[in-house]
């Protein structure tokens, strides 16, 4: 598994564990293709609240056939890694041309593409808040142990 794969996988399994998580994951069925200018394609796939990360191409013919069920995400391993380091919002990779989501049509026909795109931002933030949320949680309980 490359690298990125794995860190990404890492990531956004602690938007499962925040509070909120669960919920979250089950609002659509979706899998987002990750094109990477600078290393090899993944996807996520996300299916009745769970969660699969995994290298290469999703086996969905995202442009054509199967575009209500997959999303690609054109980015960079450089961009990913930004963010999940928390040095950069994904919105503003979005607004800056580092982050692009294709096609810009329906989800399918109950959901638009702005939602898919605000569902995912969402489970980044999550993702965010539980390593923030646990970072802190673990340095209370060492100051309650001295």
């Amino acid at each position: 598994m490359q690298e990125i794969t794995r860190i990404f996988r890492e990531f956004i399994h602690h938007g499962l564990r925040h509070p909120e998580g669960p919920s979250l994951m089950r609002t659509f069925n979706r899998t987002f293709q990750f094109d990477l200018e600078d290393g090899g394609p993944f996807f996520i796939e996300i299916k009745d609240g769970g969660l699969r990360v995994e290298d290469g191409g999703c086996g969905l013919d995202w442009q054509y056939r199967d575009w209500d069920r997959a999303t690609c995400v054109h980015t960079s391993q450089r961009f990913l890694r930004n963010v999940i380091s928390g040095e950069c919002l994904i919105t503003k990779g979005f607004f800056n041309g580092e982050l692009g989501f294709a096609p810009r049509r329906a989800a399918d026909p109950h959901k638009s593409h702005a939602a898919v795109v605000a569902w995912f931002y969402a489970l980044v933030r999550l993702s965010h808040e539980e390593i923030t949320g646990s970072a802190a949680r673990e340095s209370l309980s060492k100051l309650s142990r001295t």
